[in-house]
């Protein structure tokens, strides 16, 4: 799944200066003094979100290097900062606190940096290190709070924050993109007369095949019970029938849904322009009781 992480931070562009310039500034070393050190430390603590993180640090070591990007691996993670842009140089940089491995940082340049220009980054990632540690625990908490903790779905708070994303992105690039919304007809009797284990059972089952019927830029959410949904990211060509029709065909095609009369029905509405998460899920609703209406087990999809 995307990053959780959707606040909207304004990042400056990078400014780079000449290095050749600061040679001859050779009164002062930088971040020699400990005051230096404990100015940038103090920035760096302002901020318990990752991107205005590497932003503040990026900004302070283009004060000598000029670096073009920077991109940051962690915990199977890959974050790109804002602005970045990929060069014919680069090296990477294996991120420590106490003993415990952060992740790594890869920087950019146009031309190779030379000892010095590598020593200063040396010097600014050891005010980087605690900050970044806090920051990365902080969106593991934070992202604990957004799985499902059976099914390892999103919860009903990452589809709440992945809509306010989705719906300011489609406002601002004129891309539509579809919400699906999903029930499992017949589930309570799975857990009437099989019990609550194998309910589980049919939940994760059913969990995997959502997964499997969409994209990797595609979300899959549980709500809670057998409520399910699922988030088309955008596109200029929505097809969004191609995923209903995969989601009955697995279920259909699946010994334990069979074995217990299990189908699915689904309601799909594409986002219009000013479409609220309101009238977006108020849409996708309608269409979903429509085919409960109908007889369950299909899907409907409305405009």
């Amino acid at each position: 799944m995307p990053q959780i992480n959707f606040k909207s931070t304004k990042i400056k562009d990078f400014k780079t200066s000449s290095l050749s310039h600061k040679e001859n500034e050779t009164d002062v070393e930088p971040l020699r003094r400990s005051e230096d050190r404990l100015a940038l430390l103090e920035k760096l603590n302002m901020t318990i979100e990752l991107e205005p993180l590497l932003a503040t640090f990026t900004n302070e070591l283009c004060r000598i290097v000029p670096i073009t990007g920077l991109d940051f691996e962690y915990h199977h993670n890959k974050f790109q900062l804002k602005y970045s842009k990929a060069s014919t140089c680069s090296f990477d940089s294996e991120l420590l606190f106490k003993d415990d491995r952060i992740g790594k940082l890869s920087y950019f340049s146009a031309s190779p940096l030379n000892s010095r220009q590598r020593q200063f980054i040396a010097c600014v990632e050891q005010q980087l290190l605690q900050p970044l540690h806090n920051v990365i625990r902080f969106e593991q908490s934070k992202l604990l709070n957004m799985k499902d903790f059976l099914t390892n779905l999103g919860s009903r708070n990452y589809f709440e924050a992945t809509m306010r994303h989705m719906l300011a992105t489609s406002e601002r690039e004129r891309r539509p993109f579809t919400l699906l919304l999903i029930d499992l007809d017949n589930f309570k009797a799975v857990n009437d007369t099989h019990g609550h284990l194998d309910g589980d059972k049919v939940l994760i089952e059913f969990s995997g095949l959502l997964n499997h019927a969409v994209r990797n830029n595609d979300h899959v959410f549980r709500f809670g019970g057998d409520e399910f949904a699922i988030i088309l990211a955008h596109s200029d060509n929505l097809h969004p029938e191609f995923v209903a029709q995969r989601i009955v065909k697995s279920i259909r095609d699946s010994h334990l849904f069979s074995s217990m009369a299990v189908t699915a029905s689904i309601g799909c509405s594409n986002w219009q322009p000013e479409d609220s998460n309101i009238t977006l899920v108020n849409r996708a609703d309608k269409a979903l009781y429509q085919v409960k209406r109908q007889g369950k087990n299909g899907y409907n999809i409305t405009d």
